[in-house]
């Protein structure tokens, strides 16, 4: 029996089939929770509205200091951990505990609008599932390696599909849903819809490796002219001898007036007596994420250190676009997002149907074998 000519295709092929194999069933996983978390913004102003907005909005709200107070008053035993709302006129103030749970409150009335765990939400799960499969440290170091292999199959499955000759290419680009070759259907769906979607897969995946490796991060820093970013020691607030409190609407009040204009806000309550208040702002944008982030001593108010999105350097720049890039949130707007959707169902549906080829070729091999 003459030996098998080994080819850089058949390499490629074999390449390609054992990591998909080994890898199909975590990409089919992360394929559907990432085209659903696409429209996660969407889904909760579609289907949790009730618990992100007021029915009746006021002029004024209260400070955070009374909503806090209601909230202790309702759950003695939760630690604060932050408070996050949208800057429009009907948005509640969403209250998160160290627990799991978020409070919605009327900014208006200080009343408690509902409470959810977020063990228990849809969107959380369908995140979780994404990024550790539900599987704590363990599954986030599946995703990790899982994001390097997707991105090895995207490449060796565009140089399987590109066609040996220019006379080919149109074919190698439709799907023939006439035919009643199912097998030939299978091959042309898991082929062409690959290909269709193969450069938005390489952004999502280069994406997904920007998040999960180190080595990337400093590969994006050298790229720029940046030094490695480092991981800055935590600022702390030193205690006066008064003993006196610099209040959450304070912080809130200094960023509003220094830099209006915000779409989003997030608080971080001290927690502790050293950790200091954080105020995070995040404004309209297109691609890159423009946000300030400011840390205030909780005693004297001092600003012990300022982010702020003006002062962005290269790197900067590309680490706060990489999650808009990677769930389709950037400058096309809904179309965007359609395009990232159907990118995720197709990278769902590639180990299926790559799965029914290689059933297929072996049920094939064996009947060969027989005869």
């Amino acid at each position: 029996m003459a030996k098998q000519k080994w080819t850089f295709k058949k390499i490629i092929r074999q390449l390609h089939l054992i990591l998909g194999l080994a890898s199909g069933l975590v990409v089919f996983i992360v394929g559907i929770t990432g085209a659903i978390y696409v429209f996660e913004q969407e889904g909760r102003e579609i289907f949790q509205h009730d618990f992100y907005h007021v029915q009746n909005a006021g002029n004024i709200r209260l400070s955070f200091t009374q909503m806090n107070d209601t909230v202790r008053a309702h759950f003695p035993k939760e630690k604060i951990t932050s408070i996050r709302f949208k800057e429009d006129k009907d948005a509640a103030i969403i209250f998160y505990s160290k627990k799991e749970k978020a409070i919605s409150v009327d900014p208006y009335t200080a009343k408690i609008i509902a409470v959810k765990s977020l063990s228990r939400d849809f969107f959380s799960i369908d995140e979780e599932l994404h990024t550790h499969l539900l599987l704590g440290d363990v599954g986030a170091v599946i995703i990790k390696c899982n994001v390097l292999i997707f991105f090895i199959m995207c490449i060796s499955g565009l140089i399987l599909w590109w066609p040996k000759q220019v006379r080919f290419f149109k074919k190698a680009v439709t799907i023939n849903f006439r035919t009643k070759n199912w097998k030939l259907l299978n091959w042309e769906l898991h082929s062409v819809l690959g290909f269709y979607a193969v450069i938005v897969l390489i952004v999502i995946s280069l994406t997904g490796i920007f998040f999960c490796y180190d080595s990337a991060k400093g590969a994006v820093a050298f790229l720029t002219g940046q030094a490695v970013p480092k991981k800055e020691k935590k600022v702390k607030s030193k205690k006066p001898a008064t003993g006196e409190h610099y209040s959450l609407d304070s912080a809130y009040a200094y960023l509003i007036k220094s830099d209006p204009g915000a779409r989003e806000t997030f608080i971080t309550p001290s927690a502790d007596s050293v950790a200091p208040i954080r105020v995070l702002m995040r404004y309209p944008a297109m691609m890159v994420r423009r946000q300030n982030t400011i840390y205030f001593n909780q005693y004297t108010g001092k600003i012990l250190k300022s982010d702020l999105y003006r002062n962005y350097t290269a790197y900067d720049k590309v680490a706060q676009s990489n999650r808009n890039l990677h769930i389709g949130n950037f400058g096309l707007g809904l179309p965007g997002k359609i395009i990232w959707f159907f990118s995720g169902l197709i990278a769902a549906s590639l180990p299926v149907t790559g799965f029914m080829i290689w059933l297929n070729r072996n049920r094939k091999k064996k009947r060969l074998t027989t005869i």
